[in-house]
């Protein structure tokens, strides 16, 4: 059906919009070809009148993408992996492979032994192959398809990954050495347990971006929530491996806002950032911020110090400055005022 090892990978750390860009490339692709999208907020049409609408009871959150038609290659991984290439470059006696990650999932294409049915959405089949070596082996080289990583700084991060496993369901997330990550402070779950995740994957991306620039790209979640459209341009020219317009891009960064979304699950009565229990999610309103608001910034020194003995190019790292982590959309004058006027 495709080569399995020409896969463009869009990866992402783990609390660093992965569903937002999951949504966001979808529906782009289902624009730009030929279908429609309507806005519930303001009653716009985007996209073809006449055409097919997005089927989100099919939509199941990937990892795999049919591209095919928008982007050069047939598939797109979109969620969390260590980079392809990065295992047989590290010796034996390295921090990386005397450590683990503390929760399940920052490495998908390595934590199970087959992926000869990988589930796959916007196709009309549900699951496609991927040969994990041999997608190695050609990034190991510096072939094989475009990668990407989007990467929140590491004290953000975790601090959003720290209460969301919190309230996690599955002992793997809400546990860490048997101890309820409740009853831990902020400061122990980040020294002690995300920091060291975080490492192992980002340092994956920065050595193969070292190595073949032209191959691996690296972009800061704060420039996807500050220039939504012209961030998400830059992947997508990567992924094509030359520039071009993305005329219905606008359109998809605001059809993926976080409100327009909300809307959108209180219609079909599910979630659609992979909770899928249609009573919760962890799409928050933009007013929660609050939520992820570090408590002690002072730590953040400590953190990019622990970062650089691990060999993390902290210079790469982009810090906010205690204000919302919500998409910033420059919304048409007209589109906002009607938005406005639903509510």
């Amino acid at each position: 059906m495709f080569e399995p090892y020409r896969l463009p990978i869009l990866s992402t750390v783990p609390r660093s919009g992965t569903w937002f860009l999951r949504y966001l490339f979808s529906f782009l692709c289902h624009l730009e070809q030929g279908g429609r999208l309507d806005d519930l907020l303001t009653g716009e049409v985007v996209g073809n009148p006449d055409g097919a609408t997005f089927d989100f009871s099919r939509f199941r959150g990937g990892p795999l993408f049919r591209v095919a038609g928008t982007l050069p290659a047939e598939h797109m991984f979109i969620g969390h992996a260590v980079c392809p290439g990065f295992h047989d470059m590290i010796p034996a006696g390295h921090w990386w492979r005397q450590t683990s990650f503390h929760v399940p999932g920052y490495d998908c294409f390595h934590e199970e032994k087959s992926y000869r049915h990988t589930p796959v959405d916007l196709a009309s089949y549900n699951y496609a192959p991927v040969k994990v070596a041999a997608m190695d082996r050609a990034a190991r080289k510096g072939q094989g398809a475009p990668i990407a990583l989007v990467y929140r700084n590491p004290v953000d991060q975790a601090f959003s990954y720290f209460r969301y496993c919190q309230a996690h369901v599955g002992p793997a997330y809400h546990l860490f050495r048997g101890r309820p990550v409740a009853l831990m402070s902020f400061r122990e779950y980040l020294f002690e347990a995300a920091l060291v995740s975080y490492a192992r994957q980002f340092i994956s991306y920065q050595l193969q971006a070292e190595r073949y620039p032209r191959l691996v790209k690296m972009i800061p979640y704060e420039s996807l929530i500050d220039r939504p459209v012209e961030t998400a341009t830059c992947l997508l020219d990567h992924f094509c491996t030359a520039r071009r317009e993305w005329p219905m891009l606008p359109a998809a960064v605001r059809l993926v806002r976080k409100e327009h979304m909300r809307a959108i699950e209180g219609k079909i009565g599910s979630s659609l950032d992979g909770t899928r229990n249609g009573q919760d999610s962890h799409m928050r309103p933009s007013g929660d911020a609050e939520r992820d608001r570090l408590p002690d910034p002072a730590i953040r020194d400590e953190a990019i110090a622990r970062l650089t003995e691990l060999g993390v190019d902290c210079s790469l790292l982009a810090w906010t400055s205690h204000r919302a982590t919500t998409v910033r959309q420059a919304l048409p004058g007209d589109v906002r005022q009607r938005e406005r006027a639903s509510r």
